[in-house]
């Protein structure tokens, strides 16, 4: 269960509840106190560290956040090497059928208690406000499925966000890997839904053009080599070909591609020592139902990197064209040129706590309303290796315009559990 808290606050004077309402921190304390007693009874843990009898830590820095172990664990299909499983799989007596002896099952459910100024309704309950259900299961030796659902968000029905087949050296043992399905462009840089804070990568969520194309979910079929240079550098090569247009519904003709062009991304990275570099690009064609096109790319460096054992800094600047991103039929094509991204700084300073800072930064030429220039700081803290407790505040730095008169910072608490 997910409880986060969520403040919503004008730069001006402004209280944060009224005067005549509930106290924040008097609801907020019995509600974390409830929690928390009842916390024991939450000894289950995710379908990974289940099947594989070992801890959450194993793999995450603090969950979801993946360490240097888990990323390896990922990019080899989400199986251990030489791993033993024969205990938990069903004997159908056929060496050609692997099946697990339970459903590989994990559920997430996100509870908010949400208090805000910008709204008649000051203080609001949102329970549940998201379901998710994740499973995923080898299916032979380098062979893996993984996918989650979302079966409540916001009180709708989301449907399947990640739904991929993940083959691991898929030729003669060599480090030749592909990845078919559904997921986002951006997870071969950084994983949106591995982050700890509750501040977004905004860049990778921003629609510069009309056609609200972003840096996230698509239909993609990707491709991944990885050799070692030397005996301390090792190189990565990622190739992707993508429908383009997102995740939506088919069509009346059943094709999920709304236009005749595929789009095209790929990363070069270097990797020394558990310290990595890389260059990323996206090249992309769109065309709506006028004909009219919009030809566009996105390119930039990645790092991250470990500073005296303890430090992790990492992040991503991207520059951006679209040639026509208004779709305009004649006239000034309406080119828009963009950049942003983010840095990330971790600090895991006490047994149990991590401290983030994280800055996003968002440039769009011809579209102010886009930018966006914002410090996030935030404190997470695991009760236990799947119960997170987090407080974070992200400050507005964006100047004012006429079409931008206040500033609006954001204030978050939160109850994250993984089951």
């Amino acid at each position: 269960m997910t409880l986060r808290l969520e403040v919503n606050m004008k730069a001006k004077s402004i209280p944060l509840l009224p005067s005549n309402s509930i106290s924040f921190f008097h609801i907020f304390t019995a509600f974390l106190l409830i929690s928390i007693f009842s916390i024991e009874s939450a000894h289950a843990i995710p379908a990974f560290a289940r099947r594989h009898k070992i801890s959450c830590v194993t793999c995450h820095i603090g969950f979801p956040m993946l360490n240097g172990f888990g990323e390896m664990f990922a990019g080899n299909g989400y199986q251990l090497p030489g791993a033993d499983l024969s205990d938990q799989l069903v004997d159908t007596g056929d060496e050609e059928l692997m099946l697990l002896n339970h459903m590989p099952l994990a559920i997430r459910v996100d509870t908010f208690f949400r208090s805000r100024s910008d709204t008649k309704t000051s203080n609001d309950f949102q329970a549940p406000f998201s379901l998710k259900i994740l499973s995923s299961a080898p299916i032979k030796k380098d062979i893996s499925y993984y996918f989650y659902f979302f079966v409540d968000e916001r009180g709708d029905i989301t449907g399947i966000e990640d739904a991929f087949i993940y083959f691991n050296d898929g030729y003669k043992d060599v480090d030749l890997d592909m990845r078919i399905g559904q997921f986002q462009a951006s997870d071969i840089l950084f994983p949106r839904e591995q982050r700890l804070t509750f501040q977004d990568f905004t860049y990778y969520t921003t629609a510069v053009s009309n056609s609200n194309f972003r840096l996230t979910y698509d239909r993609i079929v990707e491709v991944s080599y990885s050799f070692e240079l030397t005996d301390s550098i090792e190189m990565a090569v990622v190739g992707a070909v993508a429908n383009g247009n997102g995740i939506g519904v088919a069509d009346s003709d059943r094709n999920f591609d709304s236009d005749e062009f595929k789009n095209f991304y790929a990363k070069m990275s270097l990797d020394f020592g558990g310290d990595s570099i890389g260059l990323y690009g996206y090249s992309g064609r769109e065309q709506n139902t006028s004909n009219t096109r919009n030809e566009f790319f996105r390119i930039g460096p990645d790092f991250n990197f470990t500073i005296a054992d303890t430090f992790n800094l990492w992040g991503n600047i991207l520059y951006g064209e679209d040639s026509n991103a208004t779709f305009a039929s004649s006239g000034d094509l309406g080119k828009i040129e963009s950049w942003g991204g983010f840095i990330g700084v971790t600090y895991p300073f006490m047994d149990n706590w991590i401290a983030s800072l994280l800055y996003n930064r968002v440039k769009v030429y011809g579209k102010q309303p886009l930018d966006a220039n914002t410090l996030t700081v935030n404190f997470s803290y695991w009760l236990a290796r799947n119960f997170k407790l987090m407080a974070e505040a992200t400050a507005d730095l964006e100047g004012t315009s006429p079409g931008r008169s206040e500033k609006t910072h954001t204030g978050v608490l939160g109850i994250v559990l993984a089951y």
